[in-house]
């Protein structure tokens, strides 16, 4: 009877597997959307790469006065009918910002099938001549071009400047060339610099303004346009407030 209670107090024990509770069944449904969010994608990466809606079809140049749009496109280097997602944008600018005239450029995509190069150009005020060679300057006397001097520039001479001080003397007349109104500038002959303070302006009909250094250079310009009008071959605008004459 013992042997026979201690069995039964054993089953009693042992749990009874039909009353555990049902495991959930696991939803292949997850599965199923990953599935189909990849083939997707594939898809559409698919079409990205083969269709000609977004083939490059047209490079758009934009800022360029003085360089020729065909030569601008060239230079990028960029291909009609390659995909537009693998043009390469930075190499297009990097080329092109070697071009002469280009002082920034930006090259961005259009999409669906466009790139636009969009340039800032120098600003031409003058030249300086060495070696017989026409170098042309901007507003802050940085050379950007060799061997051609643009309609519309003037000529900066600094022959009597000092070795040491050459630089910051074409930098003072093209900060004074920037100043003058583009009439006003279209009859300056030529700008002597003989340092950073010591500039003169003479034009064609013989006259000329001194303006000693570039500083107050908006005050001098009006002053020069006010002293052009009246009697007298030799002006000073060093002080712009009471220009005299020399």
């Amino acid at each position: 009877m013992a042997e026979e209670s201690t069995r039964e107090d054993r089953r009693s024990r042992q749990p009874n597997r039909s009353n555990r509770p049902a495991r959930p069944k696991r939803s292949r449904r997850p599965l199923v959307i990953a599935a189909a969010v990849v083939v997707v994608i594939a898809v559409l990466a698919a079409v990205a790469l083969l269709s000609p809606l977004l083939h490059l079809r047209e490079v758009t140049v934009e800022g360029a006065d003085h360089l020729d749009q065909e030569e601008v496109v060239s230079a990028s280097g960029l291909n009609e009918r390659e995909n537009l997602l693998f043009a390469d944008t930075d190499a297009a600018a990097a080329a092109v910002s070697g071009m002469p005239w280009v002082k920034t450029v930006t090259v961005s995509r259009s999409w669906p099938s466009t790139v636009v190069v969009d340039i800032t150009e120098y600003q031409a005020v003058g030249y300086i001549e060495r070696d017989g060679d026409p170098s042309v300057v901007d507003e802050n006397g940085t050379v950007f071009l060799r061997g051609m001097a643009p309609e519309g520039t003037t000529r900066i001479d600094v022959d009597d400047a000092e070795d040491a001080g050459v630089d910051a003397a074409i930098a003072a007349a093209a900060t004074v060339l920037a100043a003058l109104h583009e009439g006003l500038r279209a009859n300056v002959e030529m700008v002597e610099a003989d340092s950073a303070e010591d500039i003169t302006l003479r034009f064609a009909s013989g006259r000329e303004v001194h303006w000693g250094s570039a500083d107050r250079a908006e005050e001098k310009a009006v002053a020069t346009e006010l002293v052009l009008t009246r009697e007298g071959q030799r002006w000073n605008v060093s002080n712009p407030s009471v220009p005299s004459v020399r």
